[in-house]
């Protein structure tokens, strides 16, 4: 009919990226990545990379004993301050390396990108499982503020975030975030009649911005997050020899009975220097950082209400690095990137600790009588430090060898030396004379003993990457790559014993790089003319080498090189524009995790595998901690105009997560069964969004999901379990000005 016009097609806005150290539209990043936006965070109220990991396909972050543990694919280190990352974890282009800094500040981000796969030649050495992208927000051309709040409602949970940004001059702009956050704890202990797991955290970061010419744009980012958590989340959730028959508390439930005034008082911090230098031939960009944290923390071995010991550690680590990066202005035949990349960094620690060797119950013509006799008493000392030094090369080519096809070629090398030293003393009580040799007999078969090791270690690898896109049509692209990755070795922080042998800390005192070799296939794709996308990747990687460090039921961990391991599968995630007011958005993931060579794997009490000669286990054909074979995760969110001026937005989640293990032993009462779990949002805000007002729901069912798991230590037989935190529900409003 003449002068008719045709309804305008519903688009889903583009998601741009930097996970190739380019602004790129996501839908041309041969990667699998889940970018989320600020607004996504806000709407699903992610506060924190445990709750990302919710939504975001096989990538899991759990609370650990020592640290939080985080997994991709199936992959994770462990808790040991030896220990690099297996997922990179990067803070506006700085590397963090360390569990501990996953702790710092999750506010006033601009943008989270998920990398899944090694990500070596642009991230570097330790991304061999994936990488985390953190980007922050930045001050902008106006002035602008936010305040927000959080009131719980199930749980007593306070947060304000401030947020003041804009220009100062025409050049130089600056922005200011703060925020205080209070979480009421949510296991109830006991025996000190009180709430643990609760923390305060106090954070601040302040950008400041110059762009002195259309071609310079430098910012500075300095940053500090103060928390100190009361308690643990650790509780006996089956009885051990001290537990089995004292009464207390040892059920899977909300509930612990430890009797040490458990503390970690954690400060992080990190200095950023970005400058980007633009010219005609391309973009010079210079990132220089520094940063680092000091931890104390006091920790309860064995989570119970038997004086057995208490911790007492500090931790410290300071890094500073350097890189020099050179990018071509992209949409030639050759498109590259490349630079060089310096860092050095330093890390301590120092615990202490009383140890009290208890006998046990024993049974007695069929009745449990509690012998807590103390069979030794002596104090620990353990001293770690470690110095590592690395520079390392890239470059990353693309050919274009038409509109529809072209090439990437990738090269890092990578040169790294660490120097490493372990002091253990075992001394007679509150004296610094060593103990007597009937006491350190006793302790040799608890594989405790006193022990002086160091080492030196150079290595040096070669990562490539080779990757083709081929352009179907203007709404299909398929990508086929091959890259190597590696994660730094070096020595082991937490051992208890110098002794040679399989379990031995002379022997695996210092660990040999790991090494990855992975191919993936997939797809991004635009549907429905362009109201809905979807994302799929195949993968295979191969590990060599993998390091794992286990709780050895006393008072370390267990590290070594484990052998060789094979994770693949698939990832699918995508978004549906179904209306202007209703929006899909959801993600499936298998994984099939296969040990290949593990032949002195860790054993749990009572194991039929274990070998009586070297008291491990062979995990040849088993799979890892934490790798459930499928998760899911399904969003819907519908908006409605209430009137000319306001809005109501309300949205519901869905997310699975398959059954799993939650400790690398394998030990059965670790097996957490299959868990859906249900999160609600209400929102009302005007046209505006000046200002807003949600109530927010999360785990709606209250389902007990333990999220990490070991055998209770210096106390035989028991297991203990982290419990992630249960119904949560709060208010949560804002204004912006």
């Amino acid at each position: 009919m003449a002068g008719a016009q045709e309804e305008p097609r519903r688009q889903l806005e583009e998601v741009v990226v930097t996970a190739q150290k380019r602004a790129e539209s996501l839908s041309d990043v041969p990667v699998s990545v889940t970018a989320v936006s600020s607004e996504k965070l806000n709407q699903a109220g992610i506060e924190n990379l445990s709750d990302l990991s919710e939504y975001t396909p096989n990538f899991k972050m759990v609370k650990g004993g020592l640290a939080p543990n985080v997994y991709m694919r199936g992959i994770g280190s462990g808790s040991n301050l030896g220990f690099e990352m297996s997922v990179g974890f990067f803070s506006d282009g700085i590397h963090l390396g360390r569990a501990q800094q996953t702790r710092a500040a999750f506010m006033d981000v601009q943008r989270v990108e998920v990398l899944r796969g090694p990500q070596s030649i642009l991230f570097g050495k330790n991304a061999i499982a994936g990488a985390i992208n953190l980007i922050s927000a930045q001050p902008g051309d106006e002035f602008e503020g936010m305040v927000s709040g959080i009131y719980g409602l199930e749980l007593d949970n306070r947060e304000v975030n401030t947020v003041l940004s804009g220009p100062l001059t025409e050049t130089f702009g600056a922005r200011l975030a703060l925020r205080y956050r209070e979480d009421e704890g949510y296991i109830y202990n006991t025996e000190l009649d009180r709430d643990d797991g609760g923390s305060e955290e106090v954070s601040g970061r302040l950008i400041l911005r110059w762009t002195p010419t259309d071609s310079v744009d430098a910012s500075l980012k300095l940053e500090k997050t103060e928390l100190e958590q009361i308690g643990r989340t650790l509780q006996v959730t089956h009885p051990s020899a001290l537990t089995g028959c004292s009464g207390e508390n040892t059920r899977r439930d909300y509930v612990r009975a430890s009797d040490t005034d458990e503390r970690v008082k954690l400060d992080n911090y990190n200095g950023t220097l970005n400058v980007d230098v633009h010219t005609d031939g391309g973009t010079f960009t210079s990132v220089t950082g520094y940063t680092g944290f000091e931890n104390d923390e006091v920790f309860d071995p064995d989570s119970s209400s038997f004086n057995t010991s208490v911790f007492d550690g500090v931790e410290e680590f300071s890094q500073v690095s350097q890189e020099f990066r050179f990018a071509s202005p992209g949409g030639e035949f050759i498109d590259y990137i490349g630079g060089v990349f310096y860092q050095k960094n330093e890390v301590s620690s120092d615990v202490k600790a009383p140890l009290n060797v208890r006998t046990g119950a024993i049974e007695d013509t069929g009745v449990c009588l509690l012998n807590t006799a103390q069979l030794v008493a002596a104090d620990l000392d353990r001293q770690f430090d470690m110095d590592a030094e690395a520079w390392s090369a890239f470059t990353q080519f693309t050919f274009n060898f038409s509109e529809s096809w072209r090439s990437t070629l990738g090269l890092r090398y990578v040169s790294e030396k660490k120097e490493g030293e372990r002091v253990f003393n075992l001394y007679e009580r509150n004296t610094e004379i060593p103990v007597n040799p009937v006491t350190a007999l006793l302790l040799s078969q608890l594989n405790v003993g006193a022990h002086e090791l160091q080492g030196e270690r150079d290595s040096d690898v070669l990562l490539p990457l080779v990757n083709t896109q081929w352009d179907i049509n203007d709404d299909v692209m398929l990508y086929v790559s091959y890259t190597r990755g590696a994660k730094s070795g070096g020595y082991d922080a937490q051992g208890n014993n110098g002794d040679d042998g399989p379990s031995g800390g002379a022997t695996n005192f210092e660990f040999d790089d790991e090494i990855a070799n992975a191919w993936e296939i997939g797809a991004k794709m635009r549907l429905l003319d362009g109201a809905a996308d979807l994302n799929l990747a195949v993968y295979r990687v191969e590990y060599d080498d993998m390091q794992v460090s286990v709780f050895d039921g006393v008072a370390g961990f267990s590290v070594t090189n484990a052998g060789q391991s094979l994770t693949q599968g698939f990832e699918l995630d995508g978004r549906w524009l179904l209306t202007d007011w209703m929006m899909l958005t959801g993600s499936v993931a298998y994984l099939d995790f296969e040990w290949l060579k593990y032949e002195q794997g860790p054993c749990y009490p009572g194991s039929p595998d274990e070998d009586p000669n070297t008291g491990t286990c062979n995990f040849e054909g088993k799979v890892n901690q934490q790798t459930p074979s499928w998760t899911s995760s399904l969003s819907a969110i519908f908006t409605w105009p209430i009137s000319d001026a306001l809005m109501l937005e309300a949205a519901a989640d869905v997310n699975y997560r398959d059954e799993h293990y939650i400790s690398g032993d394998l030990d059965p009462r670790g097996l957490e069964e299959a868990v859906t779990k249900y999160n609600a949002r209400v929102r009302v805000f005007d046209v505006a969004e000046t200002w807003w007002l949600s109530l927010v729901g999360k785990n709606l069912t209250d389902e007990l999901v333990m999220g990490f798991g070991g055998g209770t230590g210096l106390d035989v037989g028991g297991y203990r379990a982290s419990a992630e935190p249960p119904r949560s529900v709060y208010l949560e409003g804002g204004v912006r000005f």
